[in-house]
């Protein structure tokens, strides 16, 4: 991964993925702001942004990476109340939705660039993780409309798909991974956050990258193509 130096990222998400991304970007020279949390509602989704914005002196590139923890929980989709669908699915679309409204404005300013990161298992669904499932493809198919709306504006916004061994526990990720594909990794491994990962990140925010967006990056090292 190349200097990022001055270039200024704010990243969603408290996972230890979401930090290792956040800490590599930041070795390499970027000013990075986290935001772990804070999604409950739109006008906290602006106070996080706004606060971002403040610090950083302007937003060059939003990178989401933010779920409500319930999704990545294994349970029968069966067994969800309307309650546990709202708490989980509904609350992390909209946590995407507001996001990508709060920071549309930030990122027309920079000409910048808007990175969802998602599971893969949005694009073969896996049993017992349904929310996750629906929240993955809801979020992709997000990216993909503000893409079309915003590239002529100069703004990109794209998805990483990503192996679900960076949402959930080691257990069941292999046992999703199992489920959802026929073949061994090209790669033998799932991915790293900092070294596989990261560089991604960086590379779309780049003037190289201007000219792709609404797309979706596969990155989870050769598991899902085994479809």
């Amino acid at each position: 991964m190349g200097s990022l130096d001055g270039r200024r990222i704010v990243l969603t998400g408290a996972s230890a993925a979401a930090a290792a991304i956040a800490d590599a970007l930041a070795d390499s020279g970027a000013r990075v702001h986290r935001i772990a949390d804070g999604f409950g509602s739109e006008a906290a989704v602006a106070q996080n942004l706004a606060d971002a914005q403040d610090t950083l002196g302007g937003v060059d590139q939003v990178v989401h990476a933010w779920v409500p923890e319930s999704v990545m929980t294994s349970s029968s989709f069966m067994s969800l109340s309307e309650q546990d669908w709202a708490d989980g699915c509904e609350a992390a679309l909209s946590g995407a939705w507001w996001l990508a409204r709060q920071a549309i404005p930030l990122l027309l300013a920079a000409r910048g660039s808007l990175v969802f990161l998602v599971p893969t298992i949005g694009m073969s669904g896996a049993a017992d993780y349904t929310m996750l499932a629906s929240v993955a493809e809801g979020i992709r198919v997000l990216a993909k409309g503000c893409g079309r709306q915003l590239g002529a504006d100069g703004v990109t916004v794209n998805t990483i798909a990503t192996a679900a061994h960076l949402w959930m526990p080691p257990d069941d990720a292999k046992t999703v991974t199992g489920a959802t594909t026929l073949s061994t990794p090209a790669f033998g491994r799932s991915g790293d956050p900092a070294t596989d990962l990261a560089p991604l990140v960086a590379l779309i925010g780049q003037s190289e990258a201007h000219f792709m967006t609404a797309g979706t990056l596969v990155a989870d090292g050769g598991i899902w193509m085994g479809l």
